[in-house]
């Protein structure tokens, strides 16, 4: 029993202490490419230890999420979807009232509120706190509206389960039923959960030592990119590249814990909420539609694109959803890396790369998506031209994807580098054990 209660003490301790550690000699292999991308292979590595005080923050934001969205739901339900306005007086201004004036700012001001109580200060658990807030004003403009699926409104518990799931539950295209998950379904996510959680260790351990920008660019240094050329500078790429693998992986395997959940607790399948965008996707529009969190997708799809197709064209539609991304991107920016925000100490090994100074600045994740809504516009338009169509068939596809990546991966640390210069992937790491080099 002492035994235990002392392994215990050690994965709850602080960080700042390896649970092992060893070293790695000098090596000639490589020396060529090591020496000039920076990357230095020899050194003291450790084996960090994961912290309960991590994951117990996490999981009582969650909890508190979810009942704030079930109250909401419930709101929602009887004052504001359109199937039950003939139960209630009121009218269809006061419904907008009721949802542009209350339950909209209450979602948005409610992580501000939390935070000034408890103090949070790890990014992750900010992050867990707000984003599923998103997803409630956005499914709050969706009943405004007249958008939610038909089949979730035929009573308050399927309302509720829905609305303050922060997923997306998959529905049938022919029928609008949910589909059931089976056996088979719950294996696979169970599966692909490993899968991505594994990815996230190798990738903690290989990257998390240089911050995860482990090439020499001039974004690495907090130097301004100023040309074209500084752009598609192969060491910035590669730094983007990282960057955008680490927030695929690690808003996948968010997903894919938050799928096999509601899969297990409500029988009900959900979405996949990544599917490999960075590696497989064939255009712009496959990218963010069908393969980059497909959760989000679902609630932009619903709270904003259709709203507006009412009164506008397609092209203006999935214009202001991309702005909606990135202006509910900028919020989290803000929640997980500037408001009431101590400076970072460099007292933890595991993050020593980490420049504790670095202050992160509103706008850039704004720029990011307004740029890949003007991407997609074009790819429409360039879509009905029949030379474009068929140049692009003859392409192989791996030059497909290729290209469809280099539309916003040069630009990617417009997205990364609020969250990764703050340290957002440092405080990720505080939850699992992995290797890395300390020294």
């Amino acid at each position: 029993m002492a035994s235990i209660l002392s392994l215990i003490q050690s994965i709850a301790a602080s960080k700042s202490e390896p649970l092992m550690k060893f070293d790695v000699p000098n090596t000639t292999f490589g020396d060529a490419f090591f020496a000039q991308s920076g990357i230095r292979i020899e050194g003291t590595y450790g084996i960090s230890s994961p912290s309960l005080q991590f994951w117990f923050g996490c999981t009582l934001v969650m909890v508190m999420d979810v009942i704030f969205g079930l109250m909401i739901s419930s709101i929602l339900y009887y004052y504001v979807l359109p199937t039950n306005l003939k139960q209630t007086s009121i009218s269809k201004s006061n419904i907008y009232v009721l949802g542009f004036g209350v339950i909209i700012p209450c979602c948005y001001l409610l992580p501000y509120a939390v935070i000034d109580a408890t103090g949070i200060q790890n990014s992750v658990v900010r992050f867990t706190l707000s984003a599923p807030m998103v997803f409630y004003a956005f499914r709050c403009v969706e009943a405004m509206c007249g958008f939610v699926p038909p089949v979730v409104t035929s009573s308050p518990l399927d309302y509720a389960i829905y609305y303050a799931t922060p997923t997306e539950f998959m529905f049938d295209r022919k029928s609008g039923q949910r589909v059931m998950a089976t056996l088979h379904d719950i294996r696979r996510s169970l599966i692909g959960a490993t899968k991505t959680l594994i990815t996230n260790l190798i990738l903690m351990s290989l990257f998390s030592s240089y911050n995860y920008e482990p090439f020499q660019s001039m974004n690495a240094r907090e130097e301004s990119l100023s040309s074209i050329r500084d752009y598609l500078d192969m060491k910035h790429l590669g730094n983007c590249f990282i960057t955008a693998m680490m927030f695929q992986q690690l808003v996948g395997l968010f997903g894919s814990v938050a799928a096999l959940v509601i899969q297990i607790t409500t029988g009900y399948r959900a979405v996949e909420s990544m599917r490999n965008p960075v590696m497989e996707a064939t255009s712009p529009s496959d990218f963010w539609g069908r393969r980059w969190n497909v959760a989000v997708h679902g609630a932009l799809k619903r709270g904003v694109f259709k709203p507006v197709r009412k009164f506008s064209s397609s092209f203006v539609a999935a214009l202001m959803a991309f702005i909606a991304s990135g202006l509910f991107h900028e919020y989290l920016v803000h929640l997980t890396g500037m408001y009431n925000k101590e400076p970072r100490v460099a007292d933890d090994i595991f993050c020593k790369a980490l420049n504790t100074d670095y202050k992160p600045q509103l706008g850039s994740n704004m720029a990011f998506f307004v740029w890949n809504g003007v991407i997609m516009v074009v790819e429409k338009l360039l879509g009905r031209n029949r030379v474009m169509q068929s140049f692009g068939s003859t392409l192989p596809r791996f030059m497909v994807v290729f290209l469809t990546i280099m539309t916003a991966l040069p630009l990617a640390h417009w997205f990364g580098n609020p969250y990764i210069k703050r340290g957002l992937l440092c405080d990720f790491q505080e939850g699992y054990l992995f290797v890395t080099k300390i020294a």
